[in-house]
């Protein structure tokens, strides 16, 4: 329940639809009276959170409010346990020892001075200069920001401890990138356990990371040892805001990992998620990866443009839907639409790996048909040359018997090989194709998923609301910058 007063230049809000944001959780407010608000919230894990009231999803149009959310250790609510005591403090100590070889990585692997001592080529010093002079004001705003925050005393201590190391890292991570653009590094190197410092960040939900990364030019979709991307270990962890904002800065949903004996094609991210039952934010990546694999043959000019699967936004999905349908129903047609967008986007691209296997196949056959043109065509002055020998040399010349009446033993005919000279390369090929295929229709089942689970289909729509508030976050942040 949720109580106010609207101030006299904002009395029109009343007869308007309000939502209400409890930390990443975005309801549909429900006006008791006016002034009063009625929501219910699905449960979350325990922590602080804000909560306001908003018109859009992510624009506040009240106080931001502060507090702790909790709950009763090992309680379960529609579906979903939440840990208890022992088992937050596992998962802080899991997180303490990635930031201890975050903090490693940047400070161990850094070396300023060999960088002043040697000579930079004049590209790459001018690349790191624009680099320093886009971060810098960034760095500041933080300080400044946390020094404001610092001096209220609104948050707990050890809340303010954890702020101070991620600012700390943060103010690390943008000289470790410094020197890395001066160096010319275009790949950045491992820990002892094969992560780089962005696979690290996205275990850790670091998501500031992600646009010191994209102003360094330095590439998202660098895979560690096992050929992980940032965005394969932010969907295996659950990382909503990290996945969120890596896709807004444009890394690859699509992207497979490295083969294992589990697993003979690799794994995309979302089968990472879905592994781990994160089953909305799989359904979400699925149809990502989807569109982006489609997109990404339509510029290549292997597919055409021609009923390319659209994306419909929150917003549209809001003048389309009217508010006076319910949250289940708006997260039910939200997945309607998911659906017949993965599988359009999914027939879209089968179609079209059809179509290029014929064409080459008819291609083999055609060439294949020249080649034995060009055979016989050669066999005839062949005969012909032959011919004119034995005419002139052995019947005329010698007054010998031709090449006609030589009597030769039968030998067995020899087995002509049919099979290609390219056996091995079009098996890889073949292969290939074939898991593709089999990633695709695990992309449509993971969507197709979500209408056997209510939960699944709230952090669909959670997922999608956070992407799209990323990326208006991240496209300002460009511009502004």
């Amino acid at each position: 329940m949720v109580v106010g007063h609207f101030c006299e230049s904002k009395k029109h809000l009343m007869s308007s639809s309000i939502y209400c944001v409890i930390g990443e959780i975005c309801v549909k407010a429900e006006m008791v009276q006016p002034g009063v608000y009625r929501c219910k919230v699905s449960p979350q894990p325990p922590g602080l959170v804000n909560l306001y009231l908003t018109m859009d999803g992510h624009t506040p149009v009240s106080q931001v409010l502060s507090f702790d959310y909790r709950c009763s250790p090992n309680i379960q609510l529609d579906g979903q346990i939440f840990p208890s005591e022992d088992d937050r403090n596992k998962l802080k100590w899991e997180d303490y020892q990635v930031q201890k070889r975050l903090a490693h990585l940047l400070f161990a692997t850094s070396n300023n001075t060999s960088i002043l001592s040697s000579r930079i080529p004049l590209k790459s010093l001018n690349e790191a200069k624009r680099f320093a002079l886009l971060t810098s004001s960034l760095i500041e705003k933080e300080w400044m920001n946390f020094l404001k925050l610092d001096s209220t005393n609104k948050f707990s201590s050890a809340s303010t401890r954890e702020n101070l190391l991620e600012l700390v890292l943060r103010n690390k991570l943008q000289e470790w990138l410094l020197v890395k653009v001066a160096e010319g590094c275009e790949t950045p190197g491992h820990d002892s356990q094969g992560q780089g410092v962005i696979h690290l960040c996205a275990i850790l939900n670091y998501a500031w990371a992600v646009r010191l990364y994209s102003l360094s030019g330095l590439s998202l979709d660098f895979r560690d040892i096992h050929g992980w991307t940032a965005l394969h270990w932010a969907a295996y962890c659950g990382r909503e805001k990290m996945v969120a904002t890596l896709l807004s800065a444009g890394a690859n949903p699509s992207l497979v990992t490295d083969p294992t004996s589990e697993t003979r094609g690799g794994c995309i991210a979302a089968d990472l998620a879905s592994k781990q039952g994160y089953e909305g934010l799989a359904a979400y990546l699925a149809e990502k990866g989807l569109t982006a694999h489609f997109q990404a043959m339509s510029l290549s000019g292997n597919i055409t443009k021609h009923g390319m699967p659209t994306t419909n936004t929150l917003a549209d999905s809001e003048n389309v839907y009217p508010h006076k349908f319910s949250e289940q129903e708006l997260c039910l047609k939200e997945s309607l639409a998911a659906y017949r967008n993965a599988a359009d986007a999914a027939d879209h691209i089968q179609s079209a790996i059809r179509e290029r296997a014929l064409k080459l196949q008819t291609k083999a056959v055609q060439l294949a048909a020249f080649r034995g043109h060009r055979v016989r065509k050669q066999y005839r002055k062949i005969v012909w040359s032959v011919g004119v020998l034995e005419k002139a040399l052995l019947r005329w010349r010698l007054k010998r018997k031709g090449l006609r009446g030589i009597q030769v033993e039968t030998t067995k005919a020899m087995k002509r090989d049919m099979t290609p000279e390219s056996t091995g390369e079009e098996e890889f090929y073949r292969i290939s194709r074939v898991q593709a295929e089999e990633r695709m229709q695990r992309s449509v089942v993971r969507v197709q998923a979500m209408f056997r689970s209510y939960r699944a289909q709230q952090e669909y729509r959670r997922m999608k609301m956070a992407h799209e508030q990323a990326k208006v976050t991240f496209f300002f942040s460009l511009n502004h910058t």
